[in-house]
């Protein structure tokens, strides 16, 4: 074996630098790149002609890593988006330029550099920015430490406390040197900087009060704790909530209301849970944890939704070695996309019909 051959590969051999100068053109793909994430737009006094995009992705085995900036911008993941465009993601961003005024769910920011702020794409959230330059790593929620999988979306360290500091250092570090380390290295650091915000974002979480968290949030994350109960619906999320059943209606009315965004909760995480098992549990009992009556009430629902059956989803998943190719998906397959697993279906359902073709 060559010294070439023994030597592991380094992330420069995954880096994907944004290709498109400014202008129209660039915000034509920029748009279109991350249309399943949110919907974008520029300022109305904003010059197309003058729009930037600018950057560097690495997508390594369980993390996208990226860095990039550019010139006035809103963004939106509305309750629609979310519902219509489900991603199992969350990040962890790094304002490095710029400043962004930010809406996450009713907690309201001005993040400015050095700022460091938690993500999670199961909520809505809207961004202004005038221009920006900023560090992403971008995770599977149902892989994320314990800490980060609690009520930290929108959780700010500002860039003068210990942990702002620390969590900063070592994303910019990692961004220094991603280059020169090996792909295991490069997902060992990120796998580091969540264990340590794990510790730091739900401490700063903790500082908040119940008041400062709308209805809307609080019915999402009681509404998230008790998925798997075929009972809990708007009666219960009321009672818990401390609110009349008609004000929770008027609430969600604008988001399709609590029994549809229940439905598609089940749906992804069930989702999830054939293509990481990747036939280690039975149909019927996946369709039981995730709160579905019956097996047929699961499959009439999930077909719906995904166009296939769980049985074929799971077929699907057994052909296509599951979680395994799942894991390294994005990288060999993907471009520049985060990982999804609803992406991923997509991505396995595509390439065996090119394959029949």
């Amino acid at each position: 074996m060559s010294e070439a051959e023994s030597s592991p590969k380094t992330c420069a051999s995954l880096a994907i630098v944004w290709p498109h100068p400014p202008g129209a053109a660039c915000f034509a793909v920029w748009k279109a790149a991350i249309s399943r994430l949110v919907d974008s737009a520029i300022p109305d006094d904003a010059d197309i002609a003058l729009f930037d995009f600018h950057g560097c992705t690495w997508q390594l085995p369980e993390t996208f890593v990226q860095i990039n900036g550019g010139s006035a911008i809103t963004m939106s993941r509305s309750q629609k988006v979310i519902d219509d465009r489900p991603i199992s993601q969350m990040s962890i961003y790094m304002l490095t330029g710029g400043s962004v005024v930010t809406d996450y769910d009713g907690l309201k920011h001005t993040q400015l550099p050095g700022d460091v702020v938690v993500v999670d794409y199961s909520l809505p959230y809207e961004a202004l920015t005038p221009g920006y330059e900023g560090i992403t790593l971008t995770f599977d929620r149902a892989r994320a430490p314990l800490g980060l999988q609690g009520d930290v979306h929108g959780t700010k360290l500002s860039a003068s406390s210990a942990a702002g500091k620390v969590i900063g250092a070592q994303m910019r570090t990692l961004i220094e040197h991603i280059d020169e380390l090996s792909v295991d290295q490069a997902q060992s650091a990120a796998d580091g900087i969540l264990q340590f915000a794990a510790t730091a974002f739900p401490a700063a979480a903790s500082k908040r009060t119940r008041d400062d968290l709308n209805v809307l949030h609080r019915a999402h994350r009681l509404a998230r704790k008790r998925m798997s109960d075929p009972d809990f619906g708007p009666e219960e999320l009321a009672s818990e909530l401390g609110m009349s059943r008609s004000k929770l209606f008027r609430s969600f009315e604008i988001h399709g209301g609590v029994q549809r965004w229940l439905l598609g909760e089940r749906l992804t995480a069930s989702l999830q849970a054939i293509v990481r098992g990747a036939g280690k549990m039975k149909i019927s009992a996946i369709a039981h944890q995730h709160g579905f009556r019956s097996e047929a009430h699961f499959s009439r629902a999930f077909r719906k939704r995904y166009d296939m059956s769980p049985s074929d989803a799971l077929a699907l998943t057994q052909r296509s070695q599951g979680s395994a190719l799942f894991l390294s998906w994005a990288e060999n397959d993907a471009g520049t996309e985060s990982s999804t697993v609803e992406a991923w279906l997509a991505s396995a359902q595509a390439r065996e019909a090119k394959e029949v073709r």
